[in-house]
């Protein structure tokens, strides 16, 4: 009995032995984890879609009808904003008239009209759904049919390739402003890198003073 004991003694603890050295193989051999990328600040542009420096973008039906909603660049700036539509169906709006607002703790940024214009109808499940924003943007994420009091007007709005530069340098105006403002601390190198847009979600945590310059340099018309 003694020897029997003995042997499944030594057993015992060579099992044990051979468990933690796998154990110890295993947590080598197993790469660390690596933090997930920030995710970039980007603005989709479909062909055909017109966009203003409003930071609107409109989408024209052939019956004369636009389809009117804010860009990736804003509504990109904040992690979950919430929608706040200003207008009611039936009003004429003129040129640089609040349209919408976007909040987040406590700040909000200030949409403009692109154009004159009179709201037709209102998305009334973007307040709702604000996520609409980001998952079906031109089709479930617009906030206002409209119909312009001028068609010429939509001639003076950017298109195509010249949505492209106008985005690049917007991109640049925003690093500049954000490289300049008083955060605290906060600023993340990340925010500033050259050849590449900010991250997105990027104005949240800023202070009152970087959300004014914001809606006063990117959102005045």
């Amino acid at each position: 009995m003694t020897v029997l004991f003995f042997i499944s003694t030594v057993l015992l603890f060579l099992t044990i032995d051979w468990l933690v050295q796998r154990s110890r193989e295993k947590r080598a051999t197993t790469p660390a984890r690596v933090p997930r990328r920030a995710k970039e600040l980007s603005v989709r542009m479909p062909e055909g879609i017109f966009f203003a420096p409003s930071h609107t973008w409109l989408n024209l039906f052939p019956s004369g009808k636009v389809r009117l909603g804010v860009d990736d660049f804003i509504s990109g700036l904040l992690e979950k904003p919430a929608v706040r539509l200003l207008r009611s169906a039936g009003e004429k709006v003129a040129k640089g008239d609040p349209l919408l607002e976007l909040t987040s703790d406590g700040h909000h940024l200030t949409v403009r009209a692109p154009i004159d214009c009179e709201i037709l109808s209102v998305n009334a499940s973007l307040p709702s759904n604000p996520g609409l924003l980001d998952e079906s943007l031109f089709s479930d994420g617009w906030a206002y049919m409209i119909k312009p009091s001028r068609n010429t007007d939509l001639k003076d709005l950017l298109l195509g390739a010249e949505t492209g530069r106008w985005i690049r340098t917007e991109y640049q105006r925003l690093k500049d402003l954000l490289a300049g403002s008083s955060t605290g601390g906060r600023l993340q190198p990340a925010y500033l890198q050259e050849g590449g847009p900010p991250i997105a979600g990027v104005l949240d945590g800023m202070d009152d003073s970087v959300w004014q310059k914001l809606d006063s340099e990117f959102l005045q018309v």
